[in-house]
């Protein structure tokens, strides 16, 4: 590998390489999440007809929770992450329920390949741990393993405001407060002011940048921004 290419495994923010650190990152979404219920709507969402046919990449997988679930329905799924810790954990879980078609692979957006192409990469709470000429390349990544017309779902949280940064983060972090933990709250600042996350504006223009197609933005939540996004070219 060329000594200049990011270093993916070197954690920004919450070192999630961290056997603690990962535990408590798989408790606290357990704490709040219908993870069924998400991969369920997304894959509906992508519209599949016969998903048992196709294959799926989860980039960032973390503790398994989108992996795991998207099994049930995929022919088979690659579950990505730099963390052997996150890793470890969603083996387990997998192990646990007796779940065989998940391959998983200790590697990142930029470094992990295939030899073949898959019908959907999906990435959620991850993409924000790369500055954004690296996003750009793990865009030009994923667009290289992916199928003419596949699907790119990409959730993050992602800055929808362009001016007035101070006061329109401190309104997020108050409305964010209302719902969630002290403890959770101090990670988000930790993510915000250590880590990666970007402005939609940027965002939309790297997407497309790289050969996809923004078919749907779903920024409803004062978290999370979600991207539905079609191959159209490659390169």
């Amino acid at each position: 590998m060329k000594d200049w290419i990011y270093n993916e495994f070197k954690h920004v923010g919450v070192d999630y390489s961290q056997k603690e650190n990962a535990e408590i990152y798989d408790d606290q979404m357990e704490s709040f999440r219908d993870y069924e219920n998400e991969a369920k709507l997304i894959i509906d969402g992508c519209g599949f007809k016969n998903p048992e046919n196709s294959t799926v990449i989860d980039i960032g997988c973390g503790t398994g929770a989108f992996a795991i679930h998207a099994a049930k329905y995929f022919k088979k799924v690659y579950a990505v992450d730099v963390s052997k810790e996150m890793l470890h954990i969603a083996k387990s879980k997998a192990k646990v329920k007796g779940i065989e078609n998940i391959e998983f692979c200790n590697s990142g957006f930029l470094q992990f390949q295939l030899n073949t192409e898959v019908d959907l990469v999906f990435s959620k709470w991850a993409f924000h741990h790369l500055p954004d000429y690296w996003k750009q390349a793990a865009l030009l990544n994923i667009n290289k393993m992916l199928k003419m017309d596949g699907v790119f779902f990409l959730t993050d949280l992602i800055f929808k405001f362009e001016t007035d940064y101070v006061k329109k983060t401190d309104t997020m972090i108050n409305e964010l407060s209302k719902s969630f933990s002290e403890e959770f709250i101090s990670e988000i600042k930790v993510h915000i002011k250590d880590e990666y996350s970007t402005f939609d504006w940027i965002l939309r223009g790297l997407i497309e940048r790289a050969g996809f197609c923004i078919e749907k933005i779903n920024a409803v939540e004062t978290l999370a921004s979600e991207y539905f996004c079609r191959k159209v070219r490659s390169f």
